[in-house]
């Protein structure tokens, strides 16, 4: 959207696309939208660490066999082959947490797994369930660099997700109307009977099939019986307009950020975006506190050494994901409920997925071929 403050468009928060995820591939194929986004090639992560001033990259190898572990020099800083071992016991995870699974004890939790827990589940590693950790993983980064390309959108994610499917609706005799909240749902027997909006009633046919994509909250006071997460937790967003347009290290379009409350640096042309993800404590601080503390990390990342405050604007998202523990997760249900013709669509519903763009894209998709059968 187009920030007055900033005098620019941003994203009211920034996600992290891969070429592994094959649900948001397919989607933008169908839309005619694949153009939309530029694959880093080779892929490539690079790390700060603030409070050490180390820097590294990880670099997944090609093909299935991740030889970069075998390489100290491609290793993260400090960790041994046997910290790697790991992965085998996330594989078989159920109901374990990350940290029960891995040593927390050694270097590779705060370089590694703590990042990648705050940036896939947006909750701690503490409390993180393995078993999504490893469905991310397995996926993605354990397939080779071919998998887990980041894919960069070339404008903004509202133009390069949203329009495009917009547009292919109304094409379809499909037009989105806007301004219609769904206040209450009426039953006929064990189907949905009617659906009350603020503006209109909807009395459904015998054919009629209905798809809810709300957030949970939302769905509980519609459907009160139904079981779903109830524990979220916030995502930070912090962007900086920078005039001067210093490059990130490396010229990177990204740079994950170690030892601070920031997570995330992506540069899009004059904006610095910062995302902090499992970030309950800090939401809960003034816009002013915010962009001061995140200001200083992101100065010594770049090596900024003018010290005025740039415009900024702070967005909260308070229930942005649900807290994806493994107890949360297993309150998540699955898209056909006991209403015969009532789905739901979701990031947040039954689709093993960690609660990203590609979870929210499968479960459409999943959805989708149900309700055609």
């Amino acid at each position: 959207y187009k920030d007055k403050l900033l005098d620019r468009f941003i994203n009211n928060g920034n996600h992290l696309i891969l070429s592994g995820n094959s649900g948001v591939k397919e989607f933008l194929k169908n839309i005619n939208a694949s153009n939309n986004f530029e694959i880093m090639q080779p892929a490539l992560f690079y790390f700060h660490d603030i409070t050490s001033n180390e820097k590294w990259s990880l670099r997944p190898s090609d093909g299935r066999i991740p030889w970069w572990i075998f390489d100290s020099s491609r290793r993260i800083p400090r960790s041994t082959l046997g910290d790697y071992l790991a992965l085998l016991k996330l594989k078989f995870a159920k109901d374990e947490k990350i940290a029960a699974l891995v040593n927390p004890s050694r270097p590779i939790f705060e370089k590694l797994w703590q990042p990648l827990s705050k940036a896939v589940l947006n909750t701690d590693a503490y409390d993180g369930s393995a078993e999504l950790i490893w469905s991310m993983l397995s996926k993605t980064i354990l397939r080779g660099s071919e998998y887990c390309s980041p894919m960069i959108a070339r404008t903004g994610l509202s133009e390069a997700l949203v329009k495009p499917a917009i547009s292919f609706l109304t094409t379809k005799n499909s037009p989105v109307q806007y301004s219609m909240k769904l206040e209450s749902l009426t039953k006929n027997c064990n189907n949905l009977g009617s659906l009350v909006f603020n503006k209109k009633t909807f009395t459904l046919n015998k054919k009629d099939k209905v798809i809810l994509a709300l957030p949970p909250n939302e769905i509980s006071k519609l459907i009160p019986d139904l079981e779903t997460p109830k524990k979220t937790n916030a995502i930070v967003n912090v962007h900086f307009r920078l005039d001067d347009r210093p490059a990130l290290p490396n010229n990177a379009p990204f740079i994950g950020i170690i030892g601070g409350f920031a997570h995330w640096l992506f540069k899009q042309d004059d904006i610095y975006s910062v995302t902090i993800s499992a970030a309950n404590s800090i939401a809960e601080k003034s816009n002013d506190e915010i962009s001061k503390i995140i200001w200083s990390e992101v100065a010594s990342v770049i090596g900024y050494k003018n010290s005025e405050m740039p415009l900024f604007r702070v967005i909260r998202e308070m229930r942005a994901t649900f807290a994806q523990t493994p107890h949360e997760n297993n309150r998540r249900p699955d898209s056909h409920t006991n209403w015969g013709n009532l789905f739901l669509a979701g990031d947040w519903t039954n689709t093993g997925l960690p609660a990203t763009i590609e979870s929210a894209v499968v479960s459409g998709q999943k959805v989708a071929e149900k309700v055609s059968k």
